[in-house]
């Protein structure tokens, strides 16, 4: 990771020169980092108790022309204790071509869901719930491809997004290789305005892939947010995504698995937060050695506290008690304190709801 870093500064060090020179819409180059730092405790596997960096984000986003605008993403995560930068996002969009639709091309992540939408230091809790590592991996599903949003012309607030990607950057893949069939999305949602200061979205999510051995992958779901602010802050808050997976291929037997988790959020005030996280996860295709279906459900409490200083410096704490139940087998807990610290320099960019 070194050998960009020097590249890196020396770039961002003459961005404030050379804009006093540019055209006016180069002038507006923005430029933002994030550091998010974690520090678990994990009382049941002592070897992952080590506080570090768990993610550094460089970003530069502007106007490319009155028509167009670009983004470009770099992310350094922590793998077995080597930083792995990488490109995560990377693309040209423009809501100004059609009335009412929005697009993008190149590499981004996925517009499918909650989380996924989000880096991981815009989460509204630390750890990522089961459901969300097992069908999107933790920090979210990024590829390259086309998304578009459209905002249907119609009385009450409707847009569908759809979205075709190449499907090599799956978590899945071990060594990724050319799909039979590429990632392709839809995500219709819409919106309710609840009360003078509250509001409702709701989006239904469709995603569909077959890899290069003929496994099909399809997923659907649910996701919800709900926000009542009060002045500057949200007094209440809730957040929950409900996912099914189905996979089939003429290698291996059917499998389908169901996930969800469910957090409300209280706010205290401008800085204080409570939430409590509640997650649940079963493979609904585990069976008995005779084909007779085998109950299993993986659960987890995870009670949350966030010190927001400002919107530049968060500080979370967070407790997950998770336990994994198989009929017949002895219950496997999890139990892990973990804290998190969070650093946002420069203009970070606004996110819809």
């Amino acid at each position: 990771m070194k050998r960009y870093l020097l590249p890196l500064a020396l770039c961002l060090a003459s961005t404030g020169g050379y804009a006093q020179t540019a055209s006016p819409l180069v002038q507006n180059l923005n430029f933002s980092a994030a550091i998010d730092a974690t520090a678990p405790v994990n009382f049941d596997d002592s070897s992952e108790n080590q506080l570090g960096i768990r993610s550094a984000e460089l970003m530069l986003y502007a106007p490319v022309d009155p028509t167009f605008d670009a983004l470009i993403n770099f992310a350094a995560h922590n793998e077995d204790g080597e930083y792995h930068a990488e490109l995560h996002e990377g693309y040209i969009s423009s809501s100004k071509l059609i009335p009412n639709l929005r697009f993008k091309v190149g590499m981004f992540f996925l517009g499918v869901g909650r989380l996924n939408q989000f880096h991981q230091h815009d989460w509204a809790f630390i750890s990522a719930p089961k459901v969300q590592s097992e069908f999107f991996a933790d920090e979210g599903v990024h590829d390259t491809g086309a998304e578009a949003t459209y905002i249907l012309p119609t009385d009450h607030y409707f847009d569908v997004t759809v979205g075709v990607t190449d499907g090599y950057k799956w978590h899945e893949d071990d060594t990724p290789e050319r799909p039979k069939a590429p990632v392709h999305y839809i995500r219709p949602s819409t919106f309710f305005n609840i009360g003078d200061n509250g509001g409702l979205q709701i989006g239904l999510n469709y995603l569909g892939r077959t890899d290069a051995t003929g496994l099909q992958t399809q997923l659907t779901g649910l996701d919800l947010v709900f926000k009542q602010k009060e002045g500057k802050f949200n007094r209440w808050y809730f957040q929950s995504e409900i996912w099914n997976q189905v996979q089939n291929s003429d290698l291996t037997d059917r499998s389908n698995k169901m996930g969800a988790y469910f957090y409300p959020e209280y706010g205290f005030n401008e800085r204080w937060f409570l939430g409590l996280r509640l997650d649940a996860f079963t493979d609904m295709s585990l069976k008995y050695d005779d084909g007779d279906h085998r109950d299993n459900l993986d659960y987890a409490f995870v009670p949350t506290v966030t010190f927001r200083n400002s919107e530049f410096v968060t500080w979370r704490l967070a407790y997950t008690h998770e336990v994994n139940h198989i009929a017949l087998e002895s219950d496997q807990t999890n139990r892990v304190l973990e804290l998190q610290f969070i650093a946002i320099l420069g203009a970070h960019p606004a996110h819809a709801f």
